[in-house]
């Protein structure tokens, strides 16, 4: 389980990075555009397009590794997830306006910090879109300083 500061964190307006691997063990990545946490299952709800990002969705699968990495792009503050995917299939109509309303509070996050729509043309997209969740297994800090990459969780699911 995620606490209620990093659940909020997640589902907030953060930058978000995913990555799965192949039978190599090479990763292939996909940005979110959308995650939550879903208490009641317990389960990381996060939504990328499998357009865009084709390979990152083509792996991930039941069963199947996945990392994901959630930052503040003012304060880059930074959590990395890890843990197992227990589901992916198509986004609903509301997983997809969720996309959507991520993709455009984003948009005019990053401009209020200089960053131009042109600039992020190639990183938010919300065609095709999945929705993969996993259990949140492994929990690090990642914003940069002494502390990053000192995990805060981890254990396997019970």
């Amino acid at each position: 389980m995620l606490d209620e500061d990093v659940a909020g964190f997640i589902g907030g307006k953060v930058l978000m990075i995913a990555a799965t691997r192949d039978e190599r063990l090479k990763a292939h990545v996909g940005r979110g555009c959308g995650a939550r946490f879903d208490e009641a299952a317990g389960d990381v709800v996060l939504l990328a397009s499998s357009t865009q990002w084709p390979a990152f969705a083509h792996y991930a699968e039941p069963g199947a590794p996945i990392a994901a990495t959630f930052v503040d792009p003012e304060s880059y503050r930074a959590y990395q997830v890890k843990g197992r995917i227990n589901r992916v299939a198509p986004s609903s109509p509301a997983e997809c306006t969720r996309a959507r309303d991520y993709i455009n509070t984003m948009l005019a996050r990053m401009a209020e910090l200089g960053v131009s729509r042109l600039q992020l043309s190639s990183v938010f997209a919300d065609d095709t879109l999945i929705t993969i969740r996993f259990w949140p297994a492994d929990l690090y800090l990642q914003t940069p300083g002494p502390g990053a990459g000192s995990p805060i969780r981890s254990g396997e699911r019970r």
